[in-house]
């Protein structure tokens, strides 16, 4: 029994191994150019081994993007958690939003000139869209209970905020934006967002 087990955790390992080492690769030279057995050598394994855990290059990139986005949602999932101010939970919410999308920034660019590569990835956004919504939707329905926002529709709020952020990940992480202070850009976004434009 234990050998099933020990087994078990070696696959793990493995696959996990190959995981990292394909992320690095793919965001070196980007989905296209990268091979399988680029992958295969720089895990020192055959590239059978690496059909033994991913039908295909495919297989694998999507494995790689899915990680990455467990990762972003443990993180968000962390900061809704907090028994935080709504305020703070939202400019948390938005700073570990752009900052985790910072850090996988290369991995994005990489694959920028990449229809399929990017045709996956978006439909990886839209699917998580309806979370995020879902979750910035419960911080704002929290803001008005403590009396702290002021909310006619949650909906179209949620929706408006999750769109802002999104329209900033790639500008902030990997743009022209992309040098400046993330934690100082969100608190003037979070102004706009929580006060307007508008001279009072």
């Amino acid at each position: 029994m234990q050998n099933n087990n020990e087994n078990g955790t070696k696959r793990d390992l493995n696959r996990e191994t190959i995981l990292k080492t394909a992320q690095e690769i793919f965001s070196k030279y980007g989905y296209k150019k990268t091979t399988l057995d680029d992958i295969a050598n720089a895990v020192r394994k055959g590239k059978s081994s690496l059909y033994y855990y991913f039908k295909s290059k495919e297989d694998l990139f999507q494995a790689v993007i899915m990680k990455e986005v467990e990762i972003l949602a443990k993180e968000l999932d962390k900061v809704v958690n907090r028994n935080t101010d709504p305020v703070d939970k939202l400019r948390d919410y938005i700073l570990t939003k752009l900052t985790t999308f910072r850090e996988l920034a290369n991995f994005y660019n990489a694959l920028e000139n990449d229809v399929t590569a990017i045709g996956f990835i978006e439909d990886i956004k839209q699917k998580y869209e309806q979370n995020e919504i879902r979750i910035i939707k419960r911080i704002l329905i929290e803001g008005v209970r403590k009396n702290e926002f002021e909310i006619y529709d949650f909906s179209l709020a949620a929706i408006g905020i999750t769109m802002a952020i999104k329209g900033l990940e790639m500008p902030l992480s990997a743009g022209v934006y992309s040098s400046l202070n993330l934690k100082r850009s969100v608190d003037i976004i979070l102004k706009i967002i929580c006060y307007g434009i508008m001279k009072r």
